[in-house]
């Protein structure tokens, strides 16, 4: 029985078939890690940035909070631009 029902016997023309190897796995290999590059780059920078902030709260309480303000403002004007990326109104108009 063949693949899904085809025939069971191999096609008479292998031009038409692409050889496996080597260059399909990287291809597929760089495919797989440029889906994900931005994913880790965000879990990672995360990760470092908490170990920064214990980091500085070692060193003293105000350093500390200082980087938790910081991180507040950050994130505070990065909303304030995602809000002025788009315009808020019924649609439209």
């Amino acid at each position: 029985m063949g693949f899904y029902y085809g025939p069971s016997t191999p096609p008479d023309n292998k031009d038409e078939q692409e050889p496996g190897g080597c260059m399909e796995a990287l291809i597929l290999t760089r495919a797989a890690f440029a889906a994900l590059a931005v994913p880790l780059l965000i879990l990672f920078g995360a990760v470092g940035g908490l170990v920064l902030v214990l980091y500085l709260f070692s060193i003293h309480p105000l350093l500390g909070l200082a980087g938790l303000v910081a991180l507040a403002l950050g994130i505070a004007l990065y909303a304030r631009w995602e809000r002025s990326r788009f315009i808020s109104g019924p649609p439209g108009t």
